[in-house]
């Protein structure tokens, strides 16, 4: 009897023959979305974020807020807010009074790393397909699936749904080889708002008694 292939080699395999050639229409599609975001000064959005533990049968929802201005974010979830002023990057864990600083690879385009690169990291680091149209509560998407190209990514695949009406981004969803699913639903987006640079940097001087943890080597 003929044994059969590894469930990971067939998925190899199907990625490989299915996606060789970008699909034109998911292009199309986010290459509206990439030039219509990178016209805005600024982006704000809140956002709910939902982790889907299959190993273990857990599941946990949290809410967060992001703020992109140029290379620059801001992120906010519970117990941690992230600043990025295009040169340093700090994060302040508040319930243990804890900040650490690095120098992250500017040429990183792993949005999931920089949130700045949500909008052009299709266009080098996956392939990608439209797997059709789709109606969820806030309306009809675009639903487009994104498969890396480095399969040595802990994700085997990515999943965008867009408003087929304002090409918004609604949700993003993350698989995950290790069983750990991510899934972020963007709320109220507001663009082009007035957000001071002072926004984008932690100032240690403001939260006396904070231990700073230095990454910058």
């Amino acid at each position: 009897m003929k044994k059969l292939l590894p469930i990971h080699i067939l998925f190899w395999i199907s990625t490989v023959i299915g996606f060789s050639q970008q699909d034109p229409a998911a292009k199309e599609i986010l290459d509206r979305v990439s030039q219509k975001n990178k016209a805005y000064t600024t982006i704000q959005v809140d956002f709910e974020l939902v982790i889907d533990n299959r190993r273990d049968n857990i599941n946990s929802k949290s809410k967060g807020k992001l703020i992109i201005k140029g290379d620059k974010y801001y992120m906010e979830t519970p117990g941690n807010k992230v600043y990025y002023n295009g040169m340093e990057l700090w994060s302040w864990m508040e319930d243990v009074n804890e900040a650490s600083v690095s120098k992250p690879n500017k040429e990183s385009t792993d949005f999931v790393e920089n949130p700045t690169m949500l909008f052009d990291f299709y266009n080098n680091d996956f392939k990608y397909r439209l797997a059709g149209e789709t109606k969820l509560d806030a309306g009809w998407m675009y639903e487009i699936d994104l498969f890396p190209n480095n399969l040595e990514q802990p994700y085997s695949r990515f999943k965008l749904f867009i408003h087929r009406d304002s090409d918004a981004i609604y949700q993003i969803s993350a698989i995950g080889k290790n069983g750990v699913d991510y899934k972020a639903i963007i709320r109220n987006p507001r663009y082009n708002e007035t957000v001071s640079d002072s926004q984008f940097t932690f100032d240690p001087k403001k939260h006396p008694g904070t231990e700073i943890i230095d990454l910058r080597f």
